[in-house]
């Protein structure tokens, strides 16, 4: 950093312009800004010019972490300013897309490690089911409608989603929370209803899969469990169905790395061909 530049911390958004270069290097994250969906804004100033970004934030369901993000043109000093700890905070997460390759060799500067890559891709309903055609459709899944006005499976699906969670996030393990709180925050996010489904064996829940849609055209593929060795294909092919015949014609996923459940659709969804979102955590 050269004798003229200092970072400080912005309070007032409104007295600064931010160059559109920084917008676009925060791009993923900038919605952040004019939402205040941020705990601190820092800047690296030079003659009241805005020279790099860098911005924290909470996340209530991984209390033990804090969320970073800088932008393009971002020092070794700003970096470092970020990494500044408050309890019960014990680990720093950044994330960025595996391209851009600034932002990680600033990261290189410290002893950050890879934990995740995140895939979030968007495929065409007909091409999946192509490629699922020897796959056989199960006849006895119940819809997530049905589960809930069952208490016993009701209770072990959402055990399980809990339990999956957290072992699919051991690097930045998630707030201790009883089921019924999981429930809530699954139905807050707004799933499908009937074409979401739980496979169920001898009164057992063994697998579930999630679809929330984003919009009326778009649905996502959302939350994955199973355990034991259900093979969660037949599940995702009976939901590729019902949205093909409500007329959807693609659908999104996002797949974790550290997601074992999830990553069943690995191949079908050619992944690893695909640009990914790297996740870096420093204890």
């Amino acid at each position: 950093m050269n004798n003229h530049s200092s970072i400080i911390k912005i309070k007032n958004m409104n007295e600064y312009k931010i160059p559109e270069q920084i917008k676009e290097s925060l791009k993923d994250v900038y919605w952040r800004i004019p939402s205040n969906h941020y705990v601190d804004l820092v800047a690296e100033m030079e003659h009241r010019t805005i020279k790099s970004i860098g911005l924290s934030w909470d996340n209530l369901t991984h209390p033990f972490a804090k969320y970073i993000h800088v932008s393009s043109k971002a020092t070794r000093e700003m970096l470092k300013e970020m990494l500044v700890l408050q309890a019960p905070q014990d680990r720093v997460v950044f994330s960025c897309w595996e391209n851009e390759s600034e932002k990680l060799k600033l990261l290189q500067q410290f002893p950050f490690q890879l934990f995740r890559k995140t895939y979030m891709e968007k495929y065409e309903v007909s091409t999946l089911l192509e490629k699922l055609n020897d796959i056989t459709v199960p006849q006895t899944l119940l819809s997530l409608k049905q589960v809930l006005t069952q208490p016993s499976l009701e209770e072990q699906l959402f055990k399980l989603l809990k339990y999956s969670y957290e072992q699919t996030h051991l690097h930045n393990p998630a707030k201790i929370e009883d089921w019924h709180i999981w429930r809530e925050s699954l139905l807050n996010d707004n799933p499908d209803l009937q074409l979401s489904y739980i496979a169920v064996e001898n009164n057992q829940v063994t697998a579930y899969i999630f679809i929330h849609p984003v919009d009326g055209e778009r649905f996502e593929i959302g939350w994955v469990g199973q355990q034991g060795n259900t093979n969660l294909l037949p599940i995702l092919k009976k939901q590729l169905i019902g949205l093909q015949n409500k007329g959807i014609k693609s659908v999104e996923f996002e797949v974790d790395t550290t997601d074992y459940n999830a990553w069943q659709f690995a191949d079908l969804l050619d992944l690893n061909s695909k640009i990914s979102w790297h996740s870096y955590i420093l204890k």
